[in-house]
Parts: structure tokens; C-alpha cells; sequence
């Protein structure tokens, strides 16, 4: 029987992403939450991200010559990526791939990031604040 897994091309080669049971409890162990709230959290936070990625970069049978979740982000922002959206998208795929969401509810969750991010950024062009949130200010020098 084939395996399921996320096929990720990377500078020529192909990463395969999975979170099994085991990489689901590992999350769970070291972020006390479960595995889907560290995907729906993973890409505002770089430690939960790379350790998503660690956790989808090993399971048992994985042909992936790179087993880092950090070395993996690092080498995915020096092919251009970035962004919530970028990553995030990612998460969902891995979701989707392993099995704990739809790839339809992956494609939702995609289009819902996007939609956020494209209204904040389009809040601040506009110069409104995003909802219950102050500006940002920056401290002014006395020099």
C-alpha cells in the first residue's frame, strides 16, 4: 500500500511531508495542544512551524534527505517563500495529506488566511486599525 504524504520539490529534489500518530503526539507533547491547532497556529510562530516541518519531514519510510523542520524553513524562505499565507498554506497541506483534514477544508483554510491577510494589509494602506487592535507606535528619539 502507498503512503500519503505531501510532495514538497525543494532546489531540485522532492521533500515528502506526513505527520503520522507519532509526529501528531510529538506535537502534542511539546506544545501541550493538539497536532490541528499547531497547524492552524504554525504559521504565525516559527517554532511551531519548524517543528510542523520536523515532525512531517520524519516518519518511517520518508525518502528525505534533509530532517530538520528548521533547516527546511530556512532553505524554503532562500527559494523565495514567505509569508503567512505561504506557510500556512503549506500546514494545511500537510493536514490535508496526513489525513486530519479534507484537502476541501484545506482549500477553505487557505482562502480564509489569504482573505485575512489581504485585509489587514489592506486596513493599513488605508490607514484604519484592524479590529480591537491599537497602531503600532514608534518610540520617538530625544537626539
Amino acid at each position: 500500500m502507498a503512503k500519503r504524504y505531501y510532495p514538497l520539490n525543494l532546489d531540485g529534489e522532492q521533500v515528502q511531508l506526513r505527520l503520522t500518530v507519532a509526529g501528531q503526539r510529538a506535537l502534542r507533547e511539546e506544545f501541550q495542544e493538539e497536532a490541528m491547532q499547531t497547524v492552524l497556529s504554525a504559521a504565525g510562530d516559527c517554532d511551531r512551524m519548524a517543528a510542523l516541518l520536523h515532525a512531517a519531514l520524519n516518519w518511517k519510510g520518508n525518502g528525505n534527505a534533509i530532517q530538520d523542520g528548521g533547516e527546511l524553513y530556512d532553505r524554503l524562505v532562500d527559494e523565495g517563500w514567505g509569508g503567512q499565507a505561504q506557510f500556512g498554506g503549506l500546514a494545511f497541506d500537510i493536514a490535508a495529506a496526513s489525513g486530519l483534514i479534507s484537502q476541501a477544508q484545506a482549500v477553505q483554510l487557505k482562502t480564509s488566511l489569504e482573505q485575512a491577510v489581504e485585509d489587514i494589509f489592506r486596513q493599513l494602506e488605508e490607514g484604519e486599525e484592524a479590529p480591537g487592535e491599537a497602531p503600532p507606535r514608534l518610540a520617538k528619539s530625544k537626539d
